[in-house]
């Protein structure tokens, strides 16, 4: 009897995480789906805008390129809703590493050209289109000739995967160098976020006291404060990551059911819906 009654606490403890899993993998099918979706729409409809503008401005220039990033990103969703709806990778190893490290790759590129919109608005800059072009070349060729071929190099590569599982490199995780990066790239995103934040509701208030009550009829604060919503998409899409990225790390060794990497997976997923950025370019919000 004490055996039987053993037996059956395991199935049941069994089928509760079994139906925990498939729950939080529905969650994952939503997120891409709905990333998907809205991100092929605002990119199409703000192409269409761009073509007819036909602007030559700086913040042209960076909004082609993240729609560039976007598009690139948005191509490897559905290796990713096959994967979480078969649960089955079906396109080979080399496929798994690099649609995993493209996530990271689009993270932080939209981040840096974010930022970049942030400073230019914020400190009102002004480049020559020669210079915008220069800068955004480097970004891009760092990114393509740098990261790219360092992350597929030793990204997944030091320990052994089933073929048939994919965006499960959590064992590597607790290496010393995984942990540093992590650190670091985290300190970063952080730290950059939160003192621009900082500064751009300084100037939003001071402008808000210049101009009240008229505070919208005034270029300076409009622009100012579409600037904000760059803040916003961060501070949702990619701060909650990286946030849940320190505690992954911490608690990784208690991660016997594997748990935590299905949480970190949707927390890796939030970070895509930047994507319906472009929606919101649309809908006037960000110029």
């Amino acid at each position: 009897m004490p055996n039987s009654s053993i037996t059956q606490q395991n199935h049941s403890s069994n089928d509760t995480l079994l139906d925990t899993s498939e729950k939080l993998c529905t969650v994952l099918i939503i997120l891409y789906i709905i990333n998907l979706a809205g991100g092929i729409l605002g990119i199409i409809m703000m192409s269409h805008q761009l073509f007819q503008r036909r602007s030559q401005s700086v913040m042209t220039i960076i909004i082609i390129n993240l729609l560039v990033l976007h598009t690139f990103m948005l191509l490897s969703i559905p290796f990713r809703l096959s994967y979480y709806i078969l649960q089955e990778w079906k396109f080979g190893w080399f496929a798994c590493r690099l649609a995993s490290a493209l996530i990271y790759l689009h993270m932080y590129l939209t981040f840096v050209f974010y930022m970049a919109i942030i400073i230019i608005r914020l400190f009102r800059l002004e480049f020559r289109k020669c210079y915008t072009t220069t800068w955004v070349g480097t970004v891009w060729l760092v990114g393509a000739l740098i990261i790219t071929p360092v992350l597929l190099s030793y990204y997944g590569t030091s320990k052994i995967y089933h073929p048939s599982k994919c965006f499960q490199f959590h064992r590597e995780i607790q290496e010393p160098h995984m942990v540093i990066a992590n650190y670091c790239l985290i300190g970063i995103l952080v730290a950059v976020c939160a003192a621009l934040t900082i500064i751009q509701l300084m100037v939003i208030c001071r402008l808000a006291v210049k101009y009240w009550p008229d505070i919208n009829s005034h270029v300076e604060f409009r622009a100012q404060a579409k600037s904000f919503f760059f803040i916003l998409i961060t501070l949702v899409c990619f701060m909650p990551h990286h946030v849940f990225r320190v505690y992954y790390i911490q608690n990784y060794h208690l991660d016997k059911d594997h748990k935590l990497l299905t949480y970190n997976e949707i927390f890796l997923a939030l970070t895509t819906m930047c994507c319906l950025d472009m929606l919101c370019f649309i809908a006037g919000i960000a110029h």
